[in-house]
């Protein structure tokens, strides 16, 4: 009789340990599952960061284009103009929000003839002397 009731208590103690094992399963899902959606989010809000981004060089083309029509002497352009550079600051205020977002700083400024790193109120490159305004 001895020897059932051991079987039994070592039954029970696997029954008790796979009980365990199958909670601790999934709960690790659980974990996983909550980082995968975190990691979801962050890819869409770089994808929306991007696409942005990408809408924000169009418009910055487009006023580009229109600004040369000004200087050719075309004067319908300045409502565009007006236009397009509210779409600008749209843009650019949605762009922020989502790299702030994102954890991203502000985007260093760099000297577009030798790429040095600029100062915030530097009017000269320090690097090269380009004028930077």
């Amino acid at each position: 009789m001895s020897n059932q009731k051991t079987i039994y208590e070592l039954l029970n103690t696997l029954k008790d340990g796979a009980c365990a094992a199958g909670t601790l399963a999934l709960g690790t899902l659980g974990l996983a599952c909550e980082g995968a959606e975190k990691l979801a989010d962050a890819v869409k809000l770089r994808c929306r960061a991007a696409r942005v981004e990408s809408e924000l060089d169009g418009e910055l083309i487009e006023v580009g284009e229109l600004a040369y029509a000004a200087y050719s002497g075309n004067s319908q352009v300045s409502d565009a103009m007006e236009e397009k550079m509210r779409t600008i600051d749209g843009l650019r205020a949605e762009l922020a929000g989502l790299n702030e977002t994102l954890g991203r700083g502000p985007e260093e400024r760099r000297c577009a003839v030798c790429g040095a790193l600029v100062e915030v109120g530097d009017h000269f490159c320090r690097s090269c002397g380009e004028k930077l305004d």
